[in-house]
C-alpha cells in the first residue's frame, strides 16, 4: 500500500459531532439515506440501543439494494455475536472480521483495527473517536466523545483506503463499484486525513503532533482519553510552555480503565511542575481524542497519546486547517472545561495525595511502563539492527520476568519481592531510555 496515501484536501464541508443524540441521529440517518454502497470499520461494536438500530439498519440498507461492508475489530468488537454476524451476511452484508486469531496472527497481535469510519455513498462520511455503542445512560451526561462529519473531495481518497483495508483483511479480490466524485465546496475547508499503522510503516499522527508542538506559538489544547506520553513528547510541551505557550491537557476524572488514569496521574507531577495546566473531566468518562494548536489547526480522531496508538494500533485523524473551525472549536472546548472540568491545582495534587495514592499511582506507572514497552512495534518496527532486537527483546522479558517475581514474592513469603521489583523497574527505565533515542519523533 502506499506510503503517503492521504494529501491535503482542499474544498471540503465539516461539521464538529459530540457522541450522544446528534452523533446517532447523524449515524443512522447517513445509513438510511444510502443509496449505492456503504463502508462501516470500527474497533467495537454493541448491540446495544445503538448498536441494534445500527444492526437493523445496515440489513434495510440491503434490501434497497445498497451493497454494504462492514470491518470490525475481532478483539474490540468479541462480544459481536456470531447470531448477528450470520443476521448480517444472511442478508448480503459483506462482513469480515480484523485480524481474526491465527497461526499467523502472532506476528502482528498489537495491531487493532481502532478507527471508527462509516462512508456512505462516496459523498458523506463521520471520522472520529465514536464507537458504535450507547453511552447516553445513567450518568448525567454522555460519554464524552467527538467526531467530524466529512463532505466533499476527501471522501474519495478516503473511500479508497477503506477499499483497501477491506480488501486486505478479507484475504479476497473485491471489485468495488466506481467512485463517484463528491461535490466540491468551493468555499469550504482544507483537511488531510493522517494514520498510524506499523505494518505499513506509518507513524504521521505522531510526526505531526511532534512538529506542531515544536512550532506552535500561543495555545496547545490537548484532549485525551488513555494518556501516558513517550517523554520525548512530554519534553515537547514543558519546551513549548517555556517558550511562553500556554498548555492545556484535558484528561479524564473517571474511565473504564481506572488503573490507567493512575499510571497517567504519575506523571501529572512533571507536567504541574512546569506551569502546564492539567484539568479533568469530571461528568461521565472522556473518550474522546481531539487537539488544536494556535488559531489554525485541529485534529480529531481515534488516536491517543499512548504507546498502543504510537506503535501497534490501526489510527486515523482528521486533521483540520480553518482558523474559523479552530475558533468554534476553542469555543466547544472552553465550555466543557467550564461546565465539565475541575483544573487540579499544583500544590495540593504534589503535596497532598495521601502517600496510598501515591503508592498506587507508583505501581501502575510502572505496570503500563512495561506493558507498553513489551509492544511488537517498538521492539521490531524502528529498529533494523538485529543485535539491538535480540537485547531489546530480552530486556523487555527479563523485566517482565522479573516484575512477576516480584509480584509473587509480594503475595506469597516464599521469595524477597522488592528486590525483583527494583530490578524490573530499572529494567523498563533502561528500555524507555533506548526507545527514546530511536524515536521517530
Amino acid at each position: 500500500m502506499e506510503h503517503n496515501f492521504f494529501h491535503l484536501s482542499k474544498h471540503n464541508d465539516v461539521k464538529f459531532v459530540l457522541d450522544g443524540p446528534e452523533f446517532y441521529e447523524a449515524y443512522l440517518k447517513l445509513i438510511r439515506e444510502a443509496k449505492k454502497i456503504i463502508h462501516l470499520q470500527t474497533y467495537i461494536f454493541w448491540l446495544d440501543e445503538f448498536g441494534s438500530l445500527v444492526h437493523a439498519e445496515l440489513i434495510n440498507a440491503v434490501k434497497r439494494k445498497v451493497q454494504v461492508y462492514v470491518l470490525l475489530d475481532s478483539v474490540g468488537s468479541r462480544f459481536f455475536t456470531l447470531e448477528a454476524q450470520e443476521q448480517l451476511m444472511s442478508a448480503g452484508v459483506h462482513f469480515v472480521r480484523f485480524n481474526s486469531l491465527q497461526l499467523k496472527w502472532l506476528y502482528s497481535w498489537g495491531r487493532r483495527l481502532h478507527h471508527k469510519i462509516l462512508i456512505v455513498d462516496h459523498s458523506a462520511s463521520l471520522v472520529g473517536g465514536i464507537n458504535i455503542t450507547y453511552t447516553d445512560k445513567s450518568s448525567s451526561a454522555p460519554q464524552l466523545d467527538f467526531a467530524v462529519l466529512l463532505r466533499g473531495p476527501v471522501i474519495a481518497r478516503l473511500t479508497q483506503y477503506c477499499q483497501k483495508i477491506y480488501t486486505i483483511a478479507s484475504h479476497q479480490k473485491i471489485q468495488f463499484p466506481p467512485i463517484v466524485a463528491p461535490h466540491v465546496y468551493l468555499n469550504g475547508i482544507d483537511v488531510k486525513i493522517l494514520v498510524n499503522d506499523w505494518v505499513y510503516r506509518r507513524w504521521q499522527i505522531t510526526k505531526q503532533y511532534s512538529q506542531l508542538t515544536k512550532k506552535a506559538k500561543h495555545e496547545i489544547t490537548i484532549i485525551n482519553s488513555y494518556f501516558f506520553p513517550r517523554k520525548s513528547f512530554m519534553r515537547q510541551l514543558v519546551d513549548a510552555r517555556r517558550r511562553g505557550v500556554r498548555v492545556r491537557l484535558i484528561l479524564p476524572k473517571y474511565s473504564d480503565w481506572p488503573s490507567y488514569i493512575l499510571a497517567s496521574e504519575y506523571l501529572y507531577a512533571y507536567f504541574l511542575k512546569n506551569d502546564i495546566e492539567i484539568y479533568q473531566w469530571k461528568k461521565s468518562i472522556l473518550h474522546g481524542k481531539l487537539a488544536t494548536i494556535d488559531d489554525h489547526w485541529a485534529t480529531i480522531g481515534s488516536f491517543n497519546l499512548n504507546y498502543t496508538s504510537y506503535q501497534q494500533n490501526l489510527e486515523m485523524n482528521v486533521n483540520i486547517y480553518s482558523v474559523k473551525f479552530t475558533h468554534s472549536l476553542k469555543k466547544e472546548i472552553n465550555n466543557l472545561i467550564h461546565n465539565g472540568c475541575e483544573r487540579l491545582d499544583a500544590k495540593n495534587f504534589l503535596e497532598k495525595s495521601p502517600l496510598k495514592i501515591r503508592a498506587q499511582r507508583l505501581f501502575y506507572y510502572i505496570v503500563l511502563s512495561i506493558v507498553a514497552n513489551f509492544s511488537i512495534g517498538l521492539i521490531y518496527q524502528e529498529d533494523n539492527n538485529k543485535e539491538n532486537k535480540f537485547y531489546n527483546l530480552l530486556r523487555i522479558v527479563g523485566s517482565l520476568t522479573f516484575f512477576l517475581l516480584g509480584i509473587i514474592g509480594i503475595l506469597l513469603p516464599v521469595i524477597p519481592g522488592i528486590p525483583f521489583l527494583v530490578i524490573s523497574f530499572l529494567l523498563v527505565y533502561k528500555q524507555i531510555l533506548m526507545n527514546n533515542r530511536k524515536s521517530v519523533i
